[in-house]
Order: structure tokens, then C-alpha cells, then sequence
């Protein structure tokens, strides 16, 4: 049974969370982003545009993010208009879990409801699934891909499979993120396609990841392969490119 502490604990700077989690038992939390606006909604003072799930400073990258004027979303237009205004984004802890707690977000992001569905205020940009476990390996959105086969299937629409790929012109920012891991994995082995990657990622441990939506550890092949072509085709990553390079 999932163990958790809820709390409606306000984050002033990045200081006091590190505190925080040093002092407490749990890993992760999920958290809400909320305006300045003084709205008194959803539990708290100041209107949601944002849910997640994080441990460490999870809660402050949506910000750093924003700091980039090459990237661009309904959330990080959120922030900088916030920004703009000479105010600070409200950062409210809703509660400390011990495991991922995919059924809170699921709970508050349902009950909050997105913009891009007319239901509400958040920002949160990805089609929220319900996680289910196949083969032993959590799924969320990538359940339909495996709905007739095995998790560690490479789906047909993998368009880099025999495409032979190295590390690429821009190493990631962090080696323990996702990116990292794929990029480190493509250093040590130049000239793998893009199925031998996927087959050597699924031998890495994900578990700390939170986009991986995994509690073991184990991955869906459909999840590394999304993973792979963003590394690949998006200019603002360009962590993979094809080998030899030219």
C-alpha cells in the first residue's frame, strides 16, 4: 500500500525544499502551480495552471524552463505573463508520497480540468491516461501501443529503426535525466540503429525518471522509441544524429 502525507505546504525557494525533503521519508510529492490572482479554487488561494508529480527540485524546472525564450507552451507563457506582471508563481506542495502517486495527479488533474479540453484551467499539455501494468511494466499512454503484444515490442511506427545513430552536437543538460541516459547510452556504443538502442535502454534503469511512468525500473519499448525520435528530429535537442556523421 502506497504510504503518503497531505499537506497544502506553500514553496518559497528552492532552499527550503531541499530542506524539506531531507527531513522527510518520502521521495516524491505531487505538486500544483497556481497564479497570483487571489482566486480562492481547487483548494488553495490563487488559480491552478499547472499539476505534476516531482522529487528534489522537480517543482522549480517548469520556471527555469521558461528562462528560455527558445522554448514555448501554454504553461511557460503562463509563467512569463506572471512573470511580466512583477509577480512570482505560487508553488504549493499538495502531498508527499512514497512511490510515484499517479492516482492523485490523476484525482486533481480530472478534478481541476485542462484548457485544451475546455474543462478547466491547467496547462498540463499531454492527454492524461490512467496507468495499468502489462507484463509487469507500468503503461500510461502507451497501453494502445501494446494492447495486442508484448511491452518490449518495438511498434511499426518507429521510423528510425534501421537507422544507425551516434551521440549527437548537443549533450543534455543532465546525465541522469532521460536524455541523458540515451545520449550516455549512444557515446558508449556509436553506430547502433535505433532498434539496438531501444533493446540496450531497456537494460537501464528508468525508476528515478518521472516521465517513465515506471515503479520497477522497466520501460515500454513505445515509451523509449518517442524518446528516441526527440532526440533525433527535434532541433532544440539534437542529443542523437545519424552515423557516421556527415
Amino acid at each position: 500500500m502506497q504510504n503518503h502525507s497531505r499537506t497544502g505546504l506553500l514553496i518559497e525557494c528552492a532552499d527550503q525544499l531541499k530542506a524539506i525533503m531531507r527531513q522527510s521519508a518520502f521521495r516524491h510529492y505531487v505538486y500544483i502551480l497556481r497564479k497570483p490572482d487571489k482566486a480562492t479554487r481547487w483548494g488553495g488561494v490563487g488559480t491552478p495552471f499547472y499539476v505534476g508529480i516531482g522529487q528534489g527540485l522537480r517543482l522549480f524546472s517548469h520556471e527555469e524552463e521558461a528562462k528560455d525564450p527558445k522554448r514555448n507552451s501554454l504553461k511557460l507563457e503562463t509563467i512569463r505573463q506572471v512573470w511580466s506582471e512583477g509577480k512570482e508563481v505560487i508553488r504549493e506542495i499538495d502531498g508527499f508520497h512514497d512511490v510515484e502517486p499517479w492516482d492523485r495527479e490523476e484525482y486533481l488533474i480530472n478534478e481541476i480540468g485542462l484548457v485544451w479540453s475546455g474543462t478547466g484551467p491547467l496547462t498540463n499539455a499531454q492527454v492524461y491516461a490512467s496507468s495499468a501494468k502489462k507484463d509487469g511494466v507500468e503503461l500510461r499512454k502507451y497501453a494502445d501501443d501494446h494492447a495486442l503484444g508484448s511491452v518490449e515490442e518495438i511498434p511499426s511506427r518507429f521510423k528510425l529503426a534501421d537507422t544507425k545513430m551516434m551521440a549527437g552536437p548537443q549533450e543534455p543538460k543532465s546525465r541522469t535525466s532521460v536524455f541523458g541516459k540515451i545520449y550516455t547510452v549512444a557515446e558508449r556504443n556509436p553506430g547502433l540503429t535505433g532498434r539496438e538502442l531501444v533493446r540496450a535502454l531497456q537494460n537501464v534503469d528508468f525508476t528515478g525518471n518521472k516521465s517513465a511512468y515506471t515503479q520497477s525500473g522497466s520501460v515500454c519499448a513505445a515509451w523509449l522509441v518517442d524518446y528516441i525520435e526527440g532526440a533525433y528530429f527535434r532541433n532544440d535537442r539534437r542529443h542523437l544524429q545519424k552515423y557516421p556523421f556527415a
